[in-house]
């Protein structure tokens, strides 16, 4: 069964198109209008509202995958999948099956579905203004961070039946590009995804991200590779002035010393599609691996982990045990080469989250009724997986991680949330949030709940603190006021107070 990622191929027409209306229409994205090829029509079929998926998933930041076979069109998400037919009312969404209004068709190689379907597979709020012709879709809760998926293994690769286009060309040689002025790599374009970095370190591929995209992952068996697909991507400038970039192949090389598993990573533009980043590892055999996305709000870190056969070795800060103090463990989300969000003149994430854990440090320090543990203390980069660990093995009475919020195109939006995931936690959230909310003196956005990784990995009643959104121009110049800090770390550490019963 062949696999082929696609900007939709040219499919055969369902002939199911009854009673069509073509429109001259326009597609508004959070307000902004999404650039419409000519076949991207909308069309009212039996009395739905019939839209072009490809274009729609695009600016969602969501990969398609076409199954020529069959006929069939996956889309993945960050957590479970869409899955249709053309032809076939019905689709399986998140592996539950729904019914369609209308089955999916093609019109001259784009595949129309109905506009209500992309509100229930997609999470989006969407509109139909008959008289202008204006199909709106908004972003579903904006600007929640995306939920972390838990890491899924590979089988040991086989030869992989995608399309073979790679940064580097399988089985060819490739000369180290020399570095050239960044001028001539465009910009990337308004909802385009921007590649901030790349490091390999610990086994583990990182690849920072600003933007929402769903990566695509395959392998080779001759030369070993595995390949990483980055759709409506582009490098960002900081990028290709800092990282070994030839402008003329629009590609580089990241060496690898040292490193049993990888020789080298090569990252360029697709030589297909323009509008892909391409990611490829040299292997020196075939290796199990394991791909996760880390981060939240638009700004992440997507890991290639190649440590899938062997748990990752945590290190425990020493804690004075059967003492009768509480144990509490703050993480200062982010750090080294995951920036985290970055905020509407450039300050990152990753500095405030750590300034403010460390000035939470200091008031624990102080309170005898806790003994206080940090999962980074410095410009470092932990593993969610490990900053929840490092709370499990040491039995901690409770977890705190440290954030700050950005919504994407979305400068005005403002405010404090809080998130948990298990019911034991959630009365821990309520509590903190009424604390720092009421330091910040922010908008309140309410205790939500999420999964994200640190939570749901987490043995002990946790919480993930949004302080503040730095992609609020206000907001951003507040968050890093050391008085501010000041006075939202003695919040933090009076509701844990609270929490406890500690007086």
């Amino acid at each position: 069964m062949l696999l082929f990622v696609a900007l939709f191929l040219l499919l055969p027409d369902s002939g199911q198109a009854k009673a069509a209306v073509k429109t001259s229409t326009s597609i508004l994205l959070d307000g902004q209008t999404i650039p419409l090829q000519q076949k991207d029509k909308v069309e009212i079929i039996n009395g739905s509202v019939m839209v072009p998926l490809r274009i729609i998933a695009e600016n969602l930041g969501m990969g398609v995958i076409w199954n020529q076979k069959n006929s069939t069109i996956t889309i993945p998400k960050e957590i479970g999948s869409v899955e249709l037919t053309i032809g076939k009312p019905t689709a399986m969404v998140d592996g539950a099956s729904q019914t369609l209004t209308t089955a999916p068709l093609n019109r001259n190689g784009t595949t129309l579905v109905p506009l209500r379907f992309i509100s229930e597979a997609m999470g989006v709020g969407v509109t139909w203004d008959n008289s202008s012709k204006v199909v709106g879709l908004t972003s579903a809760d904006l600007p929640q961070p995306s939920a972390t998926p838990a890491p899924q293994p590979s089988a040991v690769p086989s030869a992989s039946p995608g399309p073979s286009a790679t940064a580097k060309p399988a089985g060819t040689a490739t000369p180290a590009p020399t570095a050239s002025p960044a001028a001539a790599t465009p910009t990337p374009a308004a909802g385009t995804t921007a590649v901030k970095g790349l490091s390999f370190s610990d086994n583990r591929l990182m690849i920072a991200l600003e933007g929402n995209v769903q990566p695509l992952i395959h392998t080779v068996n001759e030369p070993p590779q595995i390949v990483v697909e980055l759709p409506r991507t582009a490098f960002a400038a900081s990028f290709t002035t800092t990282m070994l970039w030839d402008s003329n192949t629009q590609s580089g090389q990241l060496a690898v010393a040292g490193n049993p598993y990888v020789s080298s990573v090569y990252y360029g533009v697709s030589n297909v599609d323009a509008s892909t980043v391409l990611m490829t590892l040299e292997l020196a055999a075939s290796t199990a691996y394991t791909s996760y996305v880390e981060g939240d709000s638009g700004s992440s870190l997507f890991v290639v982990d190649l440590n899938s056969s062997s748990p990752e070795p945590t290190t425990v800060p020493p804690v004075n045990p059967g003492n009768g103090k509480k144990t509490i463990v703050i993480d200062a989300g982010h750090g080294d080469s995951d920036p985290g969000a970055i905020g509407v003149t450039g300050k990152q994430e990753k500095a405030f989250n750590l300034s403010l854990a460390l000035k939470v440090e200091q008031l624990l320090l102080k309170e005898p009724a806790f003994n206080v543990v940090m999962t980074r203390s410095g410009d470092t980069y932990p593993s969610l997986n490990k900053r929840a660990d490092i709370a499990n093995e040491l039995g901690a009475d409770a977890f705190f991680s440290i954030h700050a919020n950005k919504a994407p195109g979305k400068p005005n939006v403002r405010g404090t949330e809080t998130y948990y995931y298990s019911k034991d936690s959630k009365a821990l959230a309520d509590v903190m949030h009424k604390h720092i909310q009421g330091a910040t003196g922010f908008t309140d956005r309410k205790v939500k709940h999420n999964n994200y990784r640190v939570l749901t990995r987490s043995t002990m009643p946790a919480t993930l603190m949004e302080i503040g959104f730095l992609s609020n121009a206000t907001e951003e110049g507040i968050l890093f006021s050391d008085e501010f800090q000041n006075r939202v770390a003695a919040a933090i550490v009076a509701g844990i107070k609270e929490y406890f019963g500690v007086s």
